[in-house]
């Protein structure tokens, strides 16, 4: 607890109870979105580029229990500490994170409101929350607006910053909310597991590990992986953007029906290298890039969990790291060749997921290697559990996506964020409006469908898959 600021200074209401040092993850948001190029913060008010607080939707139907939701939200708020952060940037740059005290009726007043007015209610909350600017040292990073929609209908908005949560711990709050909602209900005491840990003891005991053996061992084994990188792939016949350029970028819809990703399971199950729809669906997207780039050196920076240890597995934080799946192209080469080194790909990647990809990065630049490491990212989340569970209660979610913001810097070219609903994968793709045209976007989607449909037939080649792809115009080249 040393070097913790006053509580005066991180809550107006609450008392600080706990402070640690940022997970990697976090290092990793503030660095790219919040911090100034000198790495100090902005002033108070001023414009930031962190991102909106996410927002889940779910409609619930029949008669809820207001004063009951609003005690299970107190009581999460209890349970997950992460979620009564807020964050500071002490001298020699050095940012922690602080855990306020809490109080029934202090610590979590607002967590969750109360409006009255139906779906334009529900439009205004989310127009308001992507205008909004975040500022990590004041935001609410974690609350709730709840909106009567009708008799024994409304819809509940859940809203979340990245800063503490990730998709593991959506499921995590889904999971919590409905058992003490119904812990409220019924007047009985809650089944979940005790939390061994806090996650701001998750992020000491990391702090305490950076640099340490572990991490040595697996920044070998990455250096060795990842030696002798081929050229940056090349999407575009326009100008390349500077790497550190900030840029606008759009998003697109991404659907992948259940039927293909069934087809993607079988055929990573029934390679002689077993596997989950993460090794076929990377084999299908480095068949697109090197379509598109003609790029035989294919490195993708995978979102990955980064909860190997069982104390993290109830915990609501933000954990995740990114590995690098590489993937070398050879037209001659069959698909279903090319699904076994993505599913082995993969799983060396998960037995080396803990490495903060920063302190890769660091390596790699002390050992002279060119940037960019990876130019697209791909986040499948296939463990997101269903929607909440309210005792007495019907709910489902309720897509709000297309209010996602359309701004916003970034060095990624594509960002792919897919999770598994209802056996399809749904999501979105982000994407560098300097570097791609929507309908060169829209070409890749087609694209991707069907190569997601040809993979990991035996007899088929990645040239044939290539071949059937729609024609591009590359760099220096006419189309082909």
């Amino acid at each position: 607890m040393s070097g913790v600021p006053p509580a005066s200074d991180a809550s107006a209401s609450s008392a600080v109870s706990d402070a640690a040092p940022l997970s990697p993850g976090q290092e990793r948001i503030i660095e790219a979105e919040f911090a100034l190029p000198d790495g100090t913060w902005p002033a108070v008010g001023q414009r930031s580029w962190l991102r909106p607080v996410d927002t889940g939707a779910v409609v619930i139907n029949g008669p809820l229990d207001r004063r009951a939701l609003s005690r299970a939200f107190s009581a999460l708020i209890l349970r997950q500490s992460a979620l009564r952060t807020t964050f500071r940037h002490l001298s020699g740059a050095r940012a922690v994170q602080l855990v306020t005290a809490h109080a029934p009726g202090t610590a979590d007043r607002g967590a969750l409101s109360f409006h009255e007015g139906g779906q334009p209610v529900v439009d205004d909350i989310l127009r308001r929350t992507l205008a909004e600017t975040v500022d990590p040292r004041h935001t609410r990073l974690f609350r709730g607006h709840l909106v009567h929609m009708g008799e024994d209908h409304h819809v509940l908005l859940l809203q979340i910053h990245h800063l503490v949560s990730d998709g593991w711990s959506v499921s995590v709050l889904y999971r919590d909310l409905s058992a003490l909602y119904t812990a409220e209900v019924r007047g009985e005491p809650t089944d979940l597991p005790v939390l061994p840990v806090s996650f701001a003891e998750i992020c000491r005991r990391m702090h305490r590990e950076r640099g340490g053996a572990e991490e040595r061992r697996q920044s070998a084994f990455w250096r060795e992986r990842l030696a002798a990188p081929g050229p940056a792939l090349r999407f575009s016949p326009r100008p390349a953007l500077s790497r550190t350029a900030e840029s606008h970028v759009d998003v697109e819809r991404v659907v992948v029906p259940s039927a293909v990703v069934g087809r993607l399971r079988e055929s990573a199950r029934n390679n002689e290298h077993r596997g989950g729809v993460a090794g076929p669906f990377l084999a299908a997207l480095a068949i697109l890039l090197h379509h598109r780039t003609a790029g035989t050196d294919i490195r993708v920076g995978m979102m990955i969990a980064n909860r190997s240890r069982p104390d993290t597995e109830h915990l609501i934080g933000y954990f995740v790291n990114t590995v690098v799946v590489r993937l070398h192209i050879d037209p001659a080469q069959t698909t279903r060749q090319l699904v076994a080194a993505a599913n082995v790909a993969v799983t060396e990647a998960i037995e080396h997921q803990a490495l903060p990809i920063q302190d890769l990065r660091h390596a790699l630049r002390e050992e002279g290697a060119p940037e960019p490491l990876y130019q697209v990212t791909v986040a499948l989340n296939t463990m997101r559990a269903g929607s909440l569970r309210l005792a007495g209660l019907e709910c489902h979610d309720l897509d709000v996506e297309d209010m996602d913001p359309k701004v916003a810097p970034t060095t990624i070219e594509q960002r792919w964020v897919l999770e598994e609903r209802a056996g399809s994968l749904a999501g979105t793709l982000t994407y560098r409006t300097g570097t791609f045209t929507r309908e060169e976007i829209r070409d890749c989607l087609t694209d991707l469908d069907r190569a997601l449909r040809l993979i990991g037939d035996a007899d088929t080649t990645v040239g044939d898959v290539a071949a059937s792809l729609e024609p591009v115009l590359r760099a220096g080249e006419g189309v082909r």
